[in-house]
C-alpha cells in the first residue's frame, strides 16, 4: 500500500463541509489519507456560513468577494508548502481559464477532480456571448493538469476526448463503517425514499403522478429527504413526507424505506452525474429504481440490484413489482450491498487516491 511519508496535500475544495460534493469527494478521505502518512490541508472557497445563507435564499455578495480574495491569499501562502494540489472542479468559478494558472507550481503535481459536467452548467447559465468562453474553460484548464480524477464514465470520456492528462475514474462513495447494509433489517416506515437537495428536487416532480397512483392503490408513501417545499406550486400531497437533511438522521431515514429511487432527466448535465444516491442505497442494502441515465447504467445492474425505468409507466411497474415481491426486493438489496463493498466504499477508493498521489509526487521529484 502507498505511504504518504509526510507528503503535504493541498485540497482547494469548493465548499467547507456542508457541500455534498466536497464532503464526499474530498473531506471524507482526509482521515484515511492521514492514516496512510499524508498531511492534509483543506482550503475551501466557500465556507459553511456562506452555504447556509445560500440555502436560506440569500445571495451574500460581500461574502463572495471576501472568499475570492481569501482564496488568492491561500494559494500564495499554502502552495509553497504543498507536495500536490487537488482542485475540486475549478479554482475560480465564473472566471476565465487564465485565472487557474495561479495554482501551478513547477514540481508540484496538479490534479482536478470533477463529479459534475460543469461545462454544461455554464452553457445553461449563459446563453449570451460569454457562454462559449466559460463552457470551453474546462477543456483548456485540464490540459495543464498532471492528472484528472472523475466520478463517472461520461466525464471520463469527455475529458479523454479533449486530449487531457491521464484520467482516473474514482466513484463517489460512502464509508462501509457507516453503511453496512442496515436497511435490510431496519423496521420500515415508508415505501419509497429519495434523498437530494434543493437543486435536484425538481427531478422528482415528473414522477409525482406515479406516486399519487401508487398511493391510491396501495397506500404507499414517499419520503423525500432534503426536498424543498418551494418546488411545489400547491399544498404538499398527502402521500409525501418531506424531511430536512441532517447528517445525524439521513441514514436512518433512508434505511427505514423499502425502495430507494433516483429519477433524473436525460440531459447533458445530468449525464455527467455520478449516481451517488444509488451508492447510498446500495450501501444500506435497499433495492433501487432509477432512470437509465449516465452513471446509473453502470452502477445499477438492471434486474439484479434494482430496476431501470424510462417512463412513468415503467416507474409505476418497477416500484409496484418491488412492493409486491418483498423476497425478490430483498435479494436485490443484498446483491447491491455486495457490489457496494467491492466497488463503491470510501475505504476502497481511499487506497486508490493514496496510490495515485504517491505516484504523482514521486514522479515530480525525479
Amino acid at each position: 500500500m502507498a505511504s504518504g511519508d509526510g507528503k503535504k496535500l493541498l485540497f482547494l475544495t469548493r465548499h467547507e463541509w456542508l457541500g455534498a460534493s466536497t464532503r464526499y469527494r474530498s473531506v471524507q478521505f482526509f482521515p484515511l489519507l492521514e492514516e496512510l502518512g499524508f498531511s492534509v490541508m483543506q482550503r475551501p472557497l466557500f465556507s459553511d456560513c456562506y452555504l447556509k445563507q445560500r440555502i436560506s435564499g440569500r445571495r451574500p455578495l460581500a461574502l463572495i468577494a471576501c472568499r475570492l480574495a481569501n482564496r488568492l491569499l491561500t494559494i500564495r501562502r499554502d502552495l509553497k508548502e504543498a507536495d500536490a494540489v487537488i482542485i475540486e472542479k475549478e479554482l475560480f468559478p465564473f472566471l476565465p481559464a487564465i485565472s487557474e494558472r495561479l495554482a501551478h507550481k513547477k514540481g508540484v503535481p496538479l490534479i482536478y477532480d470533477f463529479d459534475d459536467a460543469i461545462w454544461h452548467a455554464y452553457e445553461r447559465q449563459y446563453a449570451g456571448p460569454y457562454g462559449p468562453i466559460l463552457a470551453n474553460k474546462i477543456a483548456r484548464i485540464i490540459r495543464r493538469a498532471d492528472h484528472i480524477v472523475v466520478g463517472s464514465h461520461y466525464l471520463e470520456k469527455q475529458i479523454q476526448d479533449w486530449g487531457a492528462a491521464p484520467v482516473s475514474l474514482f466513484p463517489t462513495t460512502v464509508p462501509q463503517a457507516s453503511y453496512y447494509g442496515q436497511g435490510r433489517d431496519t423496521k420500515k416506515t415508508t415505501a419509497i425514499v429519495w434523498i437530494g437537495s434543493m437543486s435536484t428536487g425538481r427531478y422528482l416532480l415528473p414522477v409525482f403522478p406515479v406516486f399519487a397512483r401508487l398511493a391510491a392503490e396501495t397506500g404507499a408513501r414517499v419520503r423525500a429527504i432534503g426536498f424543498s417545499r418551494q418546488l411545489l406550486t400547491g399544498t404538499v400531497p398527502d402521500w409525501l413526507d418531506i424531511e430536512p437533511w441532517h447528517p445525524d438522521t439521513e441514514i436512518d431515514l433512508m434505511a427505514s424505506g423499502n425502495i430507494g429511487i433516483m429519477p433524473i432527466p436525460d440531459e447533458p448535465f445530468e449525464r455527467g452525474k455520478c449516481g451517488f444516491k444509488l451508492v447510498q442505497y446500495m450501501g444500506l442494502g435497499l433495492p433501487i429504481v432509477a432512470s437509465p441515465v449516465g452513471e446509473n447504467r453502470f452502477i445499477l445492474q438492471d434486474g439484479k440490484t434494482g430496476l431501470l425505468a424510462d417512463s412513468n409507466d415503467e416507474w409505476y411497474r418497477a416500484i409496484k413489482t418491488l412492493l409486491n415481491n418483498p423476497v425478490a426486493a430483498a435479494n436485490m438489496g443484498r446483491l447491491g450491498h455486495d457490489v457496494f463493498l467491492s466497488r463503491y466504499s470510501t475505504e476502497q477508493v481511499a487506497k486508490h487516491w493514496a496510490a495515485l498521489l504517491s505516484a504523482l509526487i514521486n514522479k515530480a521529484r525525479r
